[in-house]
């Protein structure tokens, strides 16, 4: 089976900036994610999607998709991209986060609403609730816990989510028990009769047996609490996490929805991110690199030396092993930093410096 085009995945243009790449992505990503979408055929969308995203998102990958199609891509390491060609599954044991509720309680975070509410709930169950936090890019690297408010809908604590006082709830008196009632309505047709979701019992076929006065008969109470969280070391930007029962409660003590947090990344100065490996830029006075010596590079975690060969060009890459991102799932386990050199060359001198330099240039 062909590819289908990279561009029309994501729905943009051959010219579409990184913002609108990145930004048609988040929504595809949102649209399609297993965890969220349970129609046939969403995980192979989804997979196209980050195959797309992966491609699109990296300068060099993306000229060579641009210049050759496919085939321009297939040098490439398909899980070398920029973090977002990493598929997080949320139903695995290395990235599940379990109930987040068994952490609750205890400090604060402060972060942005991106979503609110997903407006399909599970059946019988809660809403999901989808937040956005946004991390630098050295926190992302490090990882840990961190406390945020949510915002969500539990069980009543007097009713326990039976909307009764007694516990106790009896056949809606509209409907039944259907859940359904027959409604008329007016059209230019004239009286046409419908049948529509109860008003009494909005479509749960029981009512109360006596009205509890905390959640007028709801089951449901809204709450903010201080939820902790553990973000992965190496968490990359666009990354959704998943955390079980951590969105709004269902109907008549139905199962609590999700909590999905979407990690948004922002931009290092000083590192670039592609895949596990990181890029950077070292600069290095021409003594140095003529005679060679020994520099401190910056990498994520402290200042390490690096080795530089008598006679090193400008734009020489070295690579220093495992001094990457950290790699999701694999403790202790990094990717490389690769740094290129850059040779300082003064743009003043002074008369004594000047005249040494004239000197080299005399032999």
């Amino acid at each position: 089976m062909s590819k289908r085009d990279y561009y029309k995945v994501l729905g943009v243009s051959k010219d579409a900036k990184k913002e609108e790449i990145k930004k048609a992505y988040r929504k595809l990503v949102k649209k399609y994610h297993p965890d969220v979408n349970k129609e046939a055929g969403t995980e192979e969308k989804f997979k196209e999607v980050q195959e797309a995203y992966e491609t699109l998102s990296d300068e060099a990958k993306r000229k060579a998709y641009d210049q050759y199609g496919h085939a321009g891509t297939r040098g490439f390491d398909p899980r070398s991209g920029n973090g977002a060609g990493y598929e997080y599954d949320f139903g695995g044991t290395a990235f599940d986060m379990g109930d987040i509720f068994n952490t609750i309680f205890g400090g604060g975070f402060g972060f942005d609403s991106a979503f609110g509410q997903d407006s399909a709930p599970r059946d019988t169950g809660g809403e999901h609730l989808r937040y956005k936090m946004k991390f630098s890019f050295q926190e992302a690297m490090k990882g840990g816990e961190y406390s945020i408010k949510v915002k969500r809908e539990v069980r009543c604590s007097k009713c326990n989510g039976s909307g009764s006082e007694s516990g106790k709830r009896k056949t809606c008196p509209t409907c039944k028990g259907t859940g359904r009632e027959r409604r008329v309505q007016s059209s230019f047709l004239g009286q046409i009769s419908v049948m529509a979701q109860c008003s009494e019992c909005h479509g749960m076929g029981t009512v109360p047996e006596e009205v509890c006065v905390k959640c007028s008969g709801s089951g449901l109470e809204t709450k903010e609490e201080k939820v902790k969280i553990r973000i992965p070391a190496g968490a990359y930007d666009g990354m959704v996490l998943r955390f079980r029962e951590g969105g709004n409660a269902g109907p008549m003590g139905g199962d609590y929805g999700d909590l999905f947090i979407e990690i948004e990344v922002e931009p290092s100065r000083k590192f670039e991110r592609r895949g596990n490996d990181l890029y950077s830029v070292e600069s290095i006075s021409i003594p140095i690199a003529v005679l060679g010596g020994t520099v401190e590079v910056e990498t994520i975690k402290e200042d390490v030396k690096l080795k530089i060969p008598s006679g090193t060009q400008p734009g020489t890459i070295f690579r220093i092993k495992g001094e990457g991102s950290p790699v999701l799932g694999k403790d202790g386990v990094r990717g490389d930093l690769y740094v290129r050199v850059d040779v300082k060359i003064p743009k003043r001198l002074s008369r004594e410096e000047k005249k040494q330099w004239e000197k080299l240039k005399d032999l």
